[in-house]
Formats: C-alpha cells, sequence, structure tokens
C-alpha cells in the first residue's frame, strides 16, 4: 500500500481534535515549503532511507527537522513554542508509518520554554464573570469547568449519559479517563453546580446529539464557541484580559491546580482530581475520602456562588488553646515513644547541610518543634513540586488548545 500524506490526515482528522489536526497540518506544510518537496515525496525519502540499512542516512530527516527548526526561529521569527509546535506535523507523520524519527536528548527541537500567554482570573474575578452570565449553559461551562478541572477536550467529550446520579447527596463522585494521559480522573461535582445540571438537562434532553454540551450538528460544542463565551463573560464583567494575554477554558484547570498548591492539598491528590499521572505505587496511600476532603476544601475557595453561612465561628483565643493543647498532647506522646521521636530526628537531620547546625538547632526543641519543621520542610518540597507541575501543564498546553 502506497503512504500518503493524505491517509495521515484522515487519521488525524477522525481521531484527534480539530486543533490537533490544524496543527499537524500546519505544521507539514511549513515543513514542506521550507524543504521544497511536496509531503508525499518527502515520505518516499524517509521511507528510502529508512529501508536503505545505512544507519546515517537514517538519522538524516532528524538534521533537517533540527535545520527547520532553527530556521524558524532565526529566519522566520517563531517563539521557541511555536517553533517545537511546527516540528510536530512532520515527526508524527513518520511516526504513522512506524519510521519514527528519533531526536537527540539535548536538542534544542525539544525545548520548550515557559509561556506566560494565559490569563488566570483570581477568584474574585471568576464570580464577576458568574454574576454576569445570563445564558444558563455560560453559568454551567464555568461552574463544571471549575469543579473538574479537566482538559478542553475531556470537558467537552461528556455525553449526557455519562452524568452520575443527580439525586443523591453532593458532592457527587465523576470519573473519566482522560485522553492525553489515558489516565482516571477521579473528580467530583459541587453543590451549585448539581443544581445548575438538574436546570440545564431538561433543555438538551429532546436533543438527538448525545453531549451535554451539543453543537448544532451531531458533535459538542466547539472549543472556539467555549473560549469565546468566557471572552465575552469577561468583557461583561469588565476583567481587564492584560495586552498580549488571552482568557480561554485551560484557565480553570490552572486556577484548580494553584488553589491546591495554595491550600497544601497533597500534590498527588490534586494530580489524581484533574486527571494527571500518579506514580503507581502513590496510588495505594490515596483515599476516596482524601480525594473528596482535598475536593471540598479547594472548592470553599472557588466557589462561584456565595458562600454558606457557618453556624459556628471559632475565636482567636479558642484557635490558640486548641494549638497548646494538641502541643502538649504530642510532647506527651514523644514520651511515651522515644522511637518516634528517634524516626523524627533522623528525617530532620536531612533538613541540614551541617551536622552542627542540626545539634545547634535541636537544643531545647520539643518534640512539637520537630514536627513543625518537618512539616514546613515537606510542604516546601510539595511547594516546588507544584510549581513544576504547573509549569508541565503550562508547556503542555500553550500550543494545544486554543
Amino acid at each position: 500500500m502506497k503512504m500518503t500524506v493524505k491517509d495521515f490526515l484522515d487519521y488525524v482528522r477522525e481521531s484527534k481534535s480539530k486543533n490537533t489536526f490544524k496543527e499537524y497540518k500546519g505544521g507539514i506544510v511549513k515543513f514542506c515549503e521550507w524543504y521544497g518537496k511536496s509531503a508525499d515525496e518527502i515520505l518516499e525519502e524517509r521511507r528510502q532511507d529508512w529501508v536503505s540499512g545505512d544507519l546515517f542516512r537514517k538519522k538524516r530527516f532528524a538534521r533537517e527537522i533540527e535545520k527547520f527548526h532553527k530556521a524558524l526561529i532565526e529566519e522566520q521569527g517563531y517563539a521557541i513554542n511555536s517553533a517545537r509546535t511546527y516540528t510536530l506535523g512532520i515527526l508524527q507523520l513518520f511516526r504513522f508509518y512506524e519510521m519514527t524519527v528519533t531526536i537527540a536528548v539535548g536538542s534544542s527541537v525539544s525545548k520548550t520554554v515557559i509561556s506566560t500567554k494565559d490569563f488566570v482570573p483570581n477568584p474574585q474575578q471568576l464570580r464577576k464573570m458568574y454574576s454576569v452570565a445570563s445564558d444558563l449553559r455560560a453559568k454551567l461551562i464555568m461552574s463544571l469547568g471549575l469543579n473538574l478541572a479537566w482538559r478542553i477536550g475531556d470537558f467537552l467529550s461528556i455525553r449526557k449519559d455519562m452524568l452520575p446520579d443527580l439525586t443523591q447527596e453532593p458532592p457527587l463522585s465523576f470519573d473519566l479517563i482522560t485522553e492525553k494521559e489515558s489516565v482516571i480522573a477521579k473528580s467530583f461535582i459541587a453543590h451549585e453546580t448539581v443544581e445548575l445540571l438538574r436546570e440545564y438537562l431538561p433543555t438538551v434532553e429532546h436533543s438527538k446529539n448525545p453531549f451535554l454540551f451539543p453543537s448544532n450538528g451531531k458533535k459538542s460544542l466547539s472549543r472556539d464557541t467555549v473560549n469565546r463565551t468566557l471572552r465575552e463573560l469577561a468583557e461583561k464583567a469588565n476583567v481587564t484580559i492584560p495586552k498580549n494575554k488571552r482568557l480561554r477554558f485551560h484557565c480553570f484547570r490552572k486556577r484548580f491546580l494553584s488553589e491546591c498548591a495554595n491550600l497544601h492539598v497533597d500534590i498527588n491528590t490534586a494530580k489524581v482530581l484533574c486527571g494527571k499521572t500518579v506514580e503507581k505505587s502513590m496510588l495505594t496511600y490515596l483515599s476516596e475520602v482524601e480525594h473528596k476532603k482535598g475536593f471540598l476544601l479547594v472548592h470553599e475557595k472557588l466557589r462561584l456562588t456565595e458562600k454558606r453561612t457557618r453556624t459556628t465561628k471559632t475565636s482567636a483565643s479558642e484557635l490558640e488553646f486548641i494549638v497548646a493543647k494538641h502541643r502538649r498532647l504530642l510532647d506527651i506522646l514523644s514520651g511515651l515513644n522515644p522511637v518516634l521521636v528517634q524516626k523524627a530526628k533522623e528525617v530532620l537531620k536531612t533538613t541540614f547541610k551541617d551536622a552542627k547546625d542540626f545539634d545547634r538547632w535541636l537544643k531545647d526543641k520539643t518534640f512539637a518543634d520537630m514536627l513543625e519543621r518537618i512539616d514546613a520542610f515537606e510542604q516546601a518540597k510539595q511547594r516546588k513540586a507544584y510549581e513544576k507541575l504547573i509549569q508541565e501543564n503550562n508547556n503542555n498546553n500553550n500550543n494545544h488548545e486554543s
């Protein structure tokens, strides 16, 4: 069977998102213009290199792609992330026909930089946008989008028959196998969103289109429509989008992860809630109860409607009493179990660069002091992990979602 670029693009159009199709096609067109031959001619050259048995020849297109990437930046003025994106089309074309081009470790082709193109509204701005939404669909997109913190492709793939039983007590568990990483997102739907769903579903229940957010045809609503809706809400709410920034659905995912970090939610719990890969060894320690606790903590900060009134409040003096009581209990516990103290010391020692510094610090410290330092150290480690996660999230999505 003859290899053609048309077969590849037809496959991408049918199996990938509209944006991915545009991205790959645009990249192939640019490479062809730079290389001076058609895509089918290039594909045939790659085939001949592949079957030649000559290792140097088989690596030829790796070198050509590096030259192409350099030309995009130095001659055509593209940014590093954009240049990287334009190489994906030709790379995926070769991979489709089992002729993968291996890019050397450290090659500039694989490099990206943290982009600051996205505007991520703060909770107050999100509430303002929600408050001016007169359209029920727009309200649901905001509320459900912020609850789930999924990528837009996964969000728009939701069908009406996938929803949990809305008669149960919220928050409702809602799981999905994500498209990009093929992992289970164990998410939740809050009380306000459940109310919106109950109101919204009758408006689409008679539609033959199975999607929760249907288009006029057989597909779901387009990404462009969702992102345009958010921009219109921002304008109506007088939320200014800074120059050279963009507001898109992905802001919900970024805001959710940022608040998880601010609230010290365990990073593995945060990953599970929004569908990020978690090491298998950690899954054993993550329970449904912890997931729900983490979600409720973040949701209370990101709630779009007025917060529920608390029936009781704890005064500052009462809080001081509780803290003091807990410290006394910890010190009593340490006296009853010296092994715990020794283990705490072993952990603490790793937080100091110099053993003498550790000995000086440890002098006159209680068991509660030791645990507080360990906790602060673990929180610092988690903050760094969140920074890395959010940076990866930026790099992976800035050029893949419009």
